[in-house]
């Protein structure tokens, strides 16, 4: 094998480990906007109702769920859709369902065409479970585009290309949790925030 062969031999090589390592990026940016992003550290016991999510220790996806499921499993948080946490707040109230396990934050999943949740919707979600809420900004298939993060002040995205798809405009302060990641709010919650 003459130099030549053994050059145009490595740069085949080469070639085939960058297409596989670009593969595999591609892959794992595919599945992370599939997890849960909890705001905690450690994440408590999460019932994640009607969506099958990857998650760390902790984190149970339960897309069909029961009172009795629930009542094994001793969620300490939930996380879920709007009508999913209603059908769990409507069982509590009616005294079909208890959670005394239940004391840390709800994550509830909301649409882009329907986000952000109004402050009365925060509101009714501390009503029925006393605990704070972050809303997740999801598309249909359940792959996150934004997350409200613990300052509560607007959302970070999570996906590529994720602004196009989200009626929220990037904010021209930074975001007070500390994170490099630009903080994107609602335009009436950009225009009151500039307004103050």
């Amino acid at each position: 094998m003459d130099f030549q062969e053994g050059v145009n031999g490595m740069e085949e090589a080469l070639e085939l480990l960058l297409k596989a390592l670009q593969r595999a990026a591609r892959r794992k940016a595919e599945t992370a906007w599939h997890e849960l992003h909890y705001p905690l550290c450690a994440p408590p016991r999460v019932a994640v109702l009607g969506l099958e999510l990857r998650g760390p220790r902790g984190v149970h996806c339960m897309p069909q769920w029961s009172a009795a499921a629930l009542r094994r499993l001793r969620p300490q948080a939930l996380a879920g859709w709007w009508n999913e946490l209603a059908e769990v707040a409507r069982m509590m109230q009616a005294g079909e369902l208890e959670l005394p396990e239940l004391q840390y934050p709800v994550i509830l999943f909301s649409r882009p065409e329907s986000a952000p949740l109004p402050a009365r919707c925060h509101d009714l979600l501390w009503d029925w479970f006393r605990v704070p809420t972050f809303e997740q900004i999801r598309a249909a298939d359940g792959a996150l585009l934004a997350y409200e993060c613990e300052a509560r002040d607007g959302f970070h995205l999570a996906a590529p290309g994720a602004e196009a798809q989200l009626a929220l405009v990037r904010a021209t302060v930074p975001c007070a949790c500390g994170s490099p990641a630009p903080l994107y709010r609602s335009q009436s919650a950009s225009l009151a925030a500039n307004a103050g």
